[in-house]
């Protein structure tokens, strides 16, 4: 048993409106309780997350000095991150090693506005592409798609669920810098971790929403429940992984929770094994500004944050990230 919710998305993209209604109403419950869902019947193929996935492993299979040129560099968030080089516990001011994985980032793939390259070259500097696999581009550009298809839905939803105008996070996300990370977490064999060390240490993530396909695995996440424990998140056949980004919570004055999560070090007794997960951060447009919602402030629950642009708390967020 676990207290990560499950939801099946059918029951709102054939129910009635009074069906959807009760159905937002269902989510805002469980977002008020834990930022985490497990979501079926969501609209993205098996094949292009199957895809996605040989394309990234047959990526990171490669030596580093392949990857290498690839390298992030200082300008934007997109290429090769290799091993040491960063640490999600440090931006939620948690002091461990660097996370045991390597990274492969890229941005937005459909950009509305060609001058958004040079207003916020940070947020939609073009991607980065390895020559080999070849696939790996088709495949990582359909999964960003699908992803972001999902994310307007589920925006949908949570406008409904608060009270808003069923567009209202849609529209801000019109030109969305929302970025996708593939991560190999390798094998134990490749390089044991130290004490204290995770594939991902233990933060929030930044953004609006997280979309997550990943493997079952003995070293695999798990979210800090309501009661402050550790919990895993469960493995259902075709689901994924949806939570909440802090910038949500701010949205919602704190109705909703942007749960701590981390992803456990391989472990001993499974020393070959290695997943690959495909990450989804939505985020809204770049200039997006997040302060909490009408619906979400009352004289009994005023308004605990001052207006932020997105572009600046995402910023701060991505510097804290590096290690070197």
């Amino acid at each position: 048993m676990t207290t990560i919710p499950l939801i099946d998305l059918d029951a709102w993209y054939r129910g009635a409106a009074d069906e959807r209604t009760a159905f937002a109403a269902d989510v805002d419950a469980h977002l008020r309780r834990l930022g985490f869902l497990v979501v079926t019947n969501h609209g993205i193929s098996r094949a292009v997350i199957d895809e996605c996935r040989a394309a990234t492993r047959s990526f990171f299979h490669q030596p580093d000095h392949t990857k290498r040129p690839l390298s992030l560099s200082d300008d934007a968030y997109r290429g090769w991150v290799g091993a040491g080089l960063e640490s999600n516990a440090a931006t939620y001011g948690v002091d461990t090693p660097p996370d045991l994985k390597e990274t492969y980032a890229y941005g937005p793939v459909d950009v509305p506005d060609p001058g958004l390259t040079e207003r916020a070259p940070r947020w939609f500097a073009p991607n980065r592409w390895p020559a080999t696999p070849e696939e790996f581009q088709p495949a990582a550009e359909a999964w960003w798609r699908a992803a972001r298809r999902l994310a307007d839905d589920l925006l949908e939803i949570f406008a409904v669920a608060l009270g808003m105008e069923p567009d209202h996070f849609v529209e801000r996300s019109s030109a969305t810098t929302a970025s996708v990370s593939l991560n190999w977490y390798w094998p134990r064999s490749h390089l044991p971790p130290e004490p204290g060390q995770y594939r991902i240490g233990p933060h929030t993530d930044f953004g609006t929403l997280t979309i997550l396909d990943r493997e079952p695995g003995a070293g695999g996440l798990q979210v800090l429940d309501e009661d402050q424990t550790w919990i895993d998140a469960p493995i259902v056949d075709d689901a994924l992984i949806i939570n909440l980004g802090d910038m949500f919570s701010r949205w919602t004055n704190d109705r909703w929770r942007s749960n701590e999560h981390r992803v456990l070090a391989p472990p001993a007794h499974e020393p070959n094994e290695e997943l690959i997960s495909l990450i989804f951060f939505h985020e809204p447009n770049h200039d997006a500004i997040v302060d909490p919602l009408p619906t979400c402030v009352s004289d009994t629950s005023p308004a605990k944050y001052p207006p932020i642009s997105a572009n600046d708390y995402l910023a701060a967020k991505m510097d804290a990230l590096s290690v070197t």
